[in-house]
Parts: structure tokens; C-alpha cells; sequence
């Protein structure tokens, strides 16, 4: 479990990778703030959008607690 909470924290530190997740979720949420109320298809997807990116960063955290990682990551 080491490995995996060790990869898990060099995505959590990858600032590419943090940026891209960062710029996924606020152009859902952007999407969110501006779609028609009647658009119920584009609304749940872009929820689902949101949500994903909140599950991988919450995965992510869960990895590195789970593993206690000892050494300092590498780069994803």
C-alpha cells in the first residue's frame, strides 16, 4: 500500500495535474452558473463533471492516509 499512497502523493503534488483538475471543475461550474434551468442533461453533467473531480482529489487523500507513505514522492 506504501507505492500506492507514495504515487498518490506525487499526484497530489503534480501541479499539471492539480491545475488540469482545477480547470475542469470551474469550467463545469461555470457551466453550472450559466445553463438554462430547463437543460436538465446539461446540468447533470456538468454536476457529474464536479464530482468526479472531487472523487479523484478525494481518492488521492484517501490513498496517502491509507498508505503512510515514508519517502518523498516521485514524479508522476
Amino acid at each position: 500500500m506504501t507505492d500506492l499512497a507514495q504515487q498518490a502523493m506525487s499526484l497530489r503534488d503534480n501541479e499539471a495535474f492539480q491545475a488540469s483538475l482545477t480547470t475542469i471543475k470551474a469550467a463545469a461550474l461555470d457551466k453550472l452558473a450559466a445553463i438554462d434551468a430547463d437543460d436538465r442533461n446539461g446540468i447533470l453533467k456538468a454536476q457529474a463533471t464536479v464530482q468526479v473531480v472531487d472523487a479523484i482529489r478525494d481518492d488521492i487523500d484517501a490513498f496517502i492516509r491509507a498508505g503512510k507513505p515514508r519517502g518523498a514522492p516521485g514524479i508522476a
